[in-house]
């Protein structure tokens, strides 16, 4: 990919100062379960001095990761992970199982958006280096090709989530500042999204600019993301994107949270919340957005939000009707 610095592990291990073989001597018996993988940001060409070393391990017999190993080499961290050898053709699995769209900034699956920590781990294998010589990489490249559109669809979802709060937001009659501070954030996730497309899954919001300047933007058109304040603002962004006439409004929805739990005190009820906020007179409510701020007002829908009542959600029925087209 264009920009992305093709480097080996012991470049990438040189930036703080470890080699190889100090990494294999650290880890020890640790590091003999099964092949293993530099990931991170040592792993994606970025990374500085005071970087940790994290490496991924694929271990048969076990059916899920497991807490990581913490080594010292001197002041760096070294964490190592264990996680079931399946897993990577679990994820190429789903991600086969589901079609693809082509959109102008680049391919995005249909399939629902894994969850946050499935998500983090296909961009880390994505941009992972094998530890040892003659081992294969996580994902050969066609599998790496299927996971790719399903880590894209995860930045499409934050960015239309994010961008439908900042629209209510505005509505609300001093939300001013807090539509501002969305569109910002609206703006960053709208990059992660370009980055994504092109092929740079690097995790951590630390190395977007880093990133996208590897990929050929522009520090103004860097900045612009970052500086977005208003819908309209964010719509010029979006030129040229294939999302110009999208609304997210019309493409997300909301429900209960489903961690919050109801709680009965006497003959009252109220809900707790995954914050651990007792609630009383909890808002309950399901639908599409569009539906859901004729009934409640926009300051007390916002308010449900980020008290954790209610989850704001892509609609997987309504995304797949504008990318299946």
């Amino acid at each position: 990919m264009r920009g992305i610095p093709e480097i080996s592990v012991e470049q990438a291990l040189k930036v703080v100062g470890l080699s190889r073989p100090e990494i294999l001597d650290l880890g020890g018996s640790v590091l003999t379960a099964g092949p293993a993988h530099l990931v991170g940001s040592l792993a994606g060409g970025l990374g500085n001095r005071g970087s940790d070393v994290d490496i991924h391990m694929l271990v048969d017999g076990i059916d899920k990761p497991t807490p990581a190993y913490l080594f010292f080499a001197g002041d760096t961290p070294v964490d190592i992970e264990h996680y079931p050898a399946a897993m990577p053709a679990g994820l190429v699995q789903t991600a086969r199982a589901y079609p693809t769209a082509e959109l102008p900034l680049g391919r995005v699956s249909l399939a629902p958006a894994p969850g946050r920590r499935t998500r983090r781990t296909a961009a880390r294998w994505l941009n992972s280096l094998p530890l040892y010589d003659g081992q294969p990489p996580v994902f050969t490249p066609e599998e790496a090709a299927a996971v790719l559109p399903m880590v894209v669809r995860a930045a499409l979802d934050q960015l239309l989530q994010v961008w439908a709060a900042a629209r209510l937001a505005e509505r609300v009659e001093d939300g001013a500042q807090t539509a501002r501070y969305l569109y910002r954030r609206a703006g960053r996730e709208l990059l992660e999204l370009r980055c994504r497309a092109q092929g740079d899954v690097l995790t951590s919001e630390k190395w977007l600019p880093s990133r996208a300047a590897r990929l050929g933007h522009t520090p103004g058109q860097v900045r612009r993301h970052w500086t977005v304040s208003s819908e309209a603002e964010l719509a010029a962004l979006l030129d040229g994107t294939g999302l110009e006439d999208w609304d997210p409004w019309q493409l997300t929805a909301v429900r209960a949270e489903p961690e919050r739990r109801e709680l009965r005190l006497g003959r009252e009820r109220f809900a707790l919340t995954r914050h651990g906020r007792v609630v009383a007179d909890a808002v309950t409510a399901e639908g599409p957005l569009h539906e859901v701020v004729e009934t409640l007002p926009p300051h007390r829908l916002l308010h449900t939000l980020r008290n954790a009542e209610l989850v704001l959600e892509v609609s997987a029925d309504a995304a797949r009707e504008v990318l299946d087209v």
